[in-house]
């Protein structure tokens, strides 16, 4: 019988996926403040050292002189300046690094005490397998924007934030089923295919919410809800690969992303109205006001992003929203679940 009680394995997923939040966060203030490509290496091991001296400074800004980014854009950089970009690209790998740790060390301690639940076995060996992929992805989407270009390429981006967000489902998904004898929602048996459609459909939204960061589409127009006054943007279709418009083409981008909210916002509208006539359940009515709330900051900070030409502040706020929604449809559609 597996036991629902806190222990060492769920303590230990708690601050793993607290790690994980903050990562996404502190990546998104990284590639707000244009920090991501000031490191031009990958030394999973040494580069973990970070450059006191004046000569080690020297000796990476030498490196970074060396980038596109620094040549059409950054050429009359300080050093000081430098020093600003290359500490939360510095400290974004740190904190990865030890996320890396944090997995491996308590969890051989939590095996060593017998404390680990086997029934969870390929749930953590997944996460591993996509942490050390996400470490490699995260180098092959710098490499991209060392050469021949100012910035990181939108699809390795979107990749990097996608495995971000995986791991962090898998590590509330098996929170949740361990914890899942304290759970009792099981009405939500009937509305399990739309919050299954309102779990997928928001995590898409946060994934083309890369595109629209990677392309830098959301500097386009400050209006809302018109395009600078027009109802569409001035969106011109490249013919030649008719899909890559909708990963290259910053009108069309910003217009799939704003169009999409409002699509989400009609299902969740529909959600609302499915549990309001069907379920009297104080938590499942309490749960869903919750959401509402939620989802509708989402909808005014994104707003508000637009007019204030997407200040960095609004720019995270917007994404740690967006992680509080993902994981609260994801907790929806697990109440949603058959019990097992």
């Amino acid at each position: 019988m597996m036991s629902n009680k806190i222990n060492l394995f769920s303590i230990w997923l708690l601050i793993l996926g607290v790690l994980v939040i903050s990562i996404i966060i502190i990546g998104g203030y990284t590639r707000i403040s244009d920090s991501g490509l000031s490191i031009t290496e990958w030394e999973p091991i040494s580069g973990i050292l970070y450059p006191f001296s004046t000569q080690s400074w020297l000796n990476e800004f030498s490196k970074y002189k060396l980038t596109d980014e620094f040549k059409l854009i950054n050429s009359n950089m300080t050093l000081e300046e430098f020093k600003f970009i290359y500490f939360w690209e510095w400290f974004h790998r740190f904190f990865a690094r030890l996320i890396g740790v944090i997995f491996l060390i308590p969890l051989s301690f939590i095996i060593f005490k017998k404390q680990f639940p086997n029934q969870f076995t390929i749930h953590i060996c997944l996460i591993g397998l996509f942490l050390i992929t996400q470490a490699v992805v995260g180098w092959y989407m710098v490499q991209s924007g060392l050469v021949d270009r100012v910035d990181v390429s939108q699809y390795r981006l979107s990749l990097h934030l996608t495995l971000a967000f995986i791991i962090l489902g898998l590590i509330f998904y098996t929170l949740l089923v361990f914890f899942s004898e304290r759970f009792n929602y099981y009405d939500y048996l009937k509305i399990d295919k739309i919050l299954l459609s309102l779990f997928v459909l928001i995590f898409l939204q946060i994934i083309y919410g890369a595109f629209v960061s990677g392309t830098d589409s959301g500097l386009l127009y400050n209006t809302w809800p018109s395009y600078n006054g027009n109802l569409l943007p001035n969106i011109v279709i490249v013919n030649s690969g008719y899909i890559n418009n909708f990963f290259e083409n910053k009108e069309l981008i910003l217009f799939v992303h704003r169009t999409f909210a409002v699509i989400l916002f009609g299902l969740v509208i529909y959600l609302n109205y499915l549990i309001i006539s069907n379920f009297v359940k104080i938590q499942i009515l309490n749960l869903i006001i919750y959401f509402d709330l939620i989802f509708l900051l989402q909808g005014v900070i994104g707003i508000l992003m637009t007019f204030h030409n997407i200040p960095w502040h609004f720019a995270l706020a917007h994404q740690g929203n967006s992680i509080i929604l993902f994981l609260l449809s994801l907790y929806m559609w697990f109440l949603s679940r058959k019990p097992s």
